[in-house]
């Protein structure tokens, strides 16, 4: 057979397979695990209730369906370990690295964010000599443990991440402790609209982008524990393609600004 007919061939399978599994009904409630300290506006509580762009996604998605799904929100790194050891189904909001790659089943992109690096005014009157993402590697870089920084283009290892909540690394950074730290400038924002939390209120941190650094893109991550892995996949990665055909994905983000 000719490889050209081949190929065609195992693509329209392999798209067959993907819809069968994602029609096929799955049995809930899916456990779906995110940051605890907050991550708005995308996963973040309100009193008692978590809420924000990852639920709202779900609801859409998931609902209609008839799945039933639940969020809890611990510590980032144990939403981390525990979806990998099959304590939760699922983490939402997780970027990309080689390590969760070969740990998790990763779903298609869904939202992404813009990296910023933050330092202290009072510090660094002048600012950073900043003319590329290594140039951060000559200071001293915080960041929060269990987070992933692969993509910024920094060296992971440089990176101290022994706060264990973003409040807790903006203290550290306007103590002194972290001479700039790096985030999401939406998720600077999401503080402010969502929760009320301005850390850029007082003038003490300066906010900058970071020179040619990619879009922080975004996933969810799959227990290879769930037994019901690749249908939760196939119906999720299905349902953000609709959504994001039908203008969906971005209405939902826009509610939240």
């Amino acid at each position: 057979m000719n490889i050209r007919v081949k190929v065609p061939l195992l693509c329209l399978v392999l798209l067959f397979s993907a819809m069968t599994l994602a029609s096929e009904p799955l049995e809930g409630p899916v456990k779906f695990c995110g940051d605890g300290g907050g991550w708005p506006p995308y996963t973040f509580k309100k009193g008692d209730k978590v809420v924000g762009y990852d639920i709202d996604v779900l609801n859409a998605i998931l609902k209609p369906k008839n799945i039933e799904f639940s969020v809890a929100m611990p510590s980032w790194k144990r939403c981390v370990e525990g979806t990998k050891i099959g304590l939760f189904d699922a983490a939402v909001s997780a970027t990309y690295s080689e390590e969760r790659s070969q740990s998790f089943i990763l779903t298609d992109e869904y939202y992404s964010l813009t990296p910023v690096y933050v330092y202290s005014q009072k510090l660094f009157p002048n600012g950073l000599e900043i003319s590329n993402a290594k140039d951060l590697e000559n200071y001293h870089l915080c960041g929060v443990h269990g987070f992933n920084y692969d993509g910024i283009g920094v060296n992971s290892s440089s990176i101290d991440r022994t706060a264990t909540s973003f409040d807790q690394l903006v203290k550290k950074t306007i103590a002194g402790r972290c001479a700039v730290f790096l985030t999401d400038y939406e998720i600077m924002i999401g503080f402010k609209i969502e929760q009320g939390i301005d850390y850029l209120a007082q003038g003490v941190l300066i906010t900058k982008s970071i020179p040619d650094a990619p879009k922080d893109k975004n996933y969810m991550l799959i227990s290879k524990n769930y037994k019901n892995a690749q249908q939760l996949k196939a119906i999720l990665n299905e349902g953000f393609a609709k959504l994001r055909a039908n203008g969906q994905l971005k209405k939902i983000l826009e509610s939240y600004e």
